[in-house]
């Protein structure tokens, strides 16, 4: 089972097609029952999503938008999903959605707006919307964003340096030096920082937090203790990991998995 989906909550996923794979990890489509709630803890990777059926409420608030793109968020988002909410998801890889976006990552930081607004274009947008509520199946609706995806496709890859830095943080074992990194790719601290901000959208150093992050709730779910857990993540040590994860959800993580809540 996919990590944040219950079992009450159906699932099809698919691997995209070779000439999206530098860009987009999976395609994501997620069926939820009316009146369903969920927790999504901060990742790595932003998001494009055209829900075909239903709706749903961000942080108890603010609609979101029928097509969406979220940016990489640095807090707990709180998802209610309303009207059997069905959603088709585009999980980009770290540095795969500026060949897309007209702005730079930057600005969709802690931030869900109109995928329309993201791609500066509206009409075709709608059109995506249409097709994939009409679609017979959930592969038709998945190539078709494909195409769409493809058609707007800017570049023959994500920028190779950033990526390269990404690279180079996911593989990190232990705490990430940015110093280190910067040797590593070649460029001084304040270029590095400025291009991976334009296409990631957060710096380096912010980054690796949600690298950590992200691996701590994967060692978590394969049953590592908090004391292990840290330092396999990649913390200074415990405390580190705490004060972490605390300020990403809001509370301690024993607290945040022991009362049921999920990625």
């Amino acid at each position: 089972m996919q990590p944040g989906i219950s079992e009450s909550e159906r699932l099809f996923e698919q691997a995209p097609r070779p000439a999206l794979r530098p860009f987009v990890q999976r395609f994501l489509v997620v069926e939820f029952p009316s009146g369903t709630s969920d927790l999504h803890l901060p990742a790595t990777g932003s998001v494009a999503a055209v829900s075909f059926r239903g709706r749903c409420r961000l942080n108890g608030e603010q609609w979101v938008p029928q097509a969406a793109f979220t940016g990489l968020w640095g807090n707990l988002r709180a998802h209610e999903h309303c009207d059997s909410h069905a959603v088709l998801l585009a999980m980009f890889t770290s540095a795969g959605a500026a060949a897309f976006v007209r702005e730079p990552l930057e600005a969709f930081w802690n931030a869900t707006e109109s995928l329309a607004v993201a791609l500066g274009e509206g009409g075709e947008v709608d059109r995506l919307q249409d097709d994939l509520r009409a679609a017979d199946n959930h592969a038709s609706r998945v190539k078709r964003f494909e195409e769409f995806l493809l058609s707007r496709l800017r570049g023959n890859g994500p920028d190779p340096l950033v990526e390269a830095a990404t690279v180079w943080l996911q593989r990190l074992e232990g705490p990430a030096r940015i110093d280190a990194l910067t040797q590593h790719i070649g460029l001084s601290q304040s270029a590095l920082e400025r291009r991976f901000r334009r296409v990631v959208g957060v710096s380096p150093k912010r980054y690796a937090s949600l690298v950590r992050l992200e691996r701590a709730v994967a060692l978590r779910r394969d049953g590592y203790a908090s004391a292990e857990l840290a330092y396999a993540a990649g913390y200074y040590d415990q405390s580190h990991y705490i004060h972490e994860f605390r300020r990403a959800a809001g509370c301690a993580p024993e607290v945040f998995f022991r009362t049921g809540s999920r990625r």
